[in-house]
């Protein structure tokens, strides 16, 4: 299924009154195998994937015999993910599409569990999800809590309003700005540094907008209440593509953005303690890179240029 426009998304998650743009999701989001309707049409759009015994006996005994991998994410983040349809709550997206494909080769469901950014991985330390799976970067900062399995890589650039109206160029224009932020992301501490070394050289901060969801950002430069968005290239290249057709933001590309903001390689996030889960998933994932899948995965979305060749296990930097 064609994912929805970008402003369609917006509108999904507006339409629940805007309590999915809260701290507080408002209501867990857990998929279902296949059946009719909107849950179809989204599978359909995922390859065939046939389970692996081999793997599925290399999972924790938990999950073998509840025959479900809970997956934390954070709705919207296209095209990580996000709904298909406004008003839906079918999730669609590189990383429901993929972990569809992970639960499939190991021989289990895998469910696709929405909470706030900040909840994710204390949901994975108090025992309420397995995994995260939203567009994460693998940090050494979040290394301290999880493994990773990482499965792309991804620089930085700054999303503006179309036609560039400020005319930013690189990171230094940022100065005397307004930048809007999603609360509790790298970008948000980056922004931070990035405004204290600012007032170290005598030049004016960064103004931080900090909100709680995705679509509040985006929709901050749409209002004109901040001139950009500092975010991973994937995420923002495809707002671009997709908000109001692609009338609505562009890019700015600089090697200064990547330097400052640090890019690197998002991963599966999973307990340090769970051995078991980890390897089952980095061999699962490997095997869908080998056999294609994976990379029929990134072209729905049209970001084939993040891909890894190798599911290798906590390799991001700062």
């Amino acid at each position: 299924m064609k994912a929805a426009p970008f402003l369609t998304t917006v509108i999904a998650i507006l339409s629940l009154g805007a309590c999915a743009l809260t701290s507080e999701p408002p209501a867990t989001v857990t998929t279902t195998a296949a059946g009719d309707g909107q849950a179809s049409s989204a599978a359909a759009a995922v390859p065939a994937v046939a389970a692996d015994s081999a793997l599925h006996d290399l999972l924790p005994e938990r999950i073998k015999s509840s025959g479900v991998i809970r997956v934390a994410t954070n709705i919207p983040y296209p095209p990580w993910e996000m709904y298909t349809t406004a008003g839906g709550q079918q999730p669609t997206g590189i990383d429901y599409d993929l972990s569809q494909a992970l639960g499939a080769k190991l021989g289990v469901r895998a469910s696709f569990d929405h909470m706030s950014f900040d909840g994710m991985i204390p949901a994975i330390q108090a025992g309420k999800a397995d995994i995260v799976m939203a567009g994460l970067f693998d940090t050494p900062k979040r290394r301290q809590t999880l493994d990773f399995v990482d499965y792309a890589k991804d620089g930085y650039s700054m999303l503006v309003a179309k036609g560039n109206p400020h005319g930013l160029k690189d990171v230094a224009d940022l100065s005397g700005k307004t930048v809007a932020v999603q609360s509790s992301t790298s970008e948000e501490a980056s922004l931070d540094k990035l405004s204290e070394r600012f007032a170290s050289e005598g030049k004016p901060g960064v103004t931080v907008l900090r909100f709680p969801g995705d679509s509040e950002a985006f929709l901050a430069i749409k209002s004109g209440k901040a001139v950009a968005r500092v975010q991973a290239t994937s995420a923002a290249a495809y707002a671009v593509k997709t908000f109001d057709d692609g009338n609505a933001f562009e890019l700015v590309n600089a090697p200064s953005v990547t330097e400052q903001f640090g890019g690197g390689i998002e991963g599966i996030g999973v307990a340090k303690s769970d051995g078991e889960l980890r390897t089952a998933l980095q061999q699962a994932l490997q095997a869908l890179m080998d056999d294609g899948t994976y990379l029929k995965i990134l072209a729905k979305y049209g970001v084939e240029d993040i891909a890894l060749t190798k599911a290798e296990i906590n390799q991001g930097t700062e």
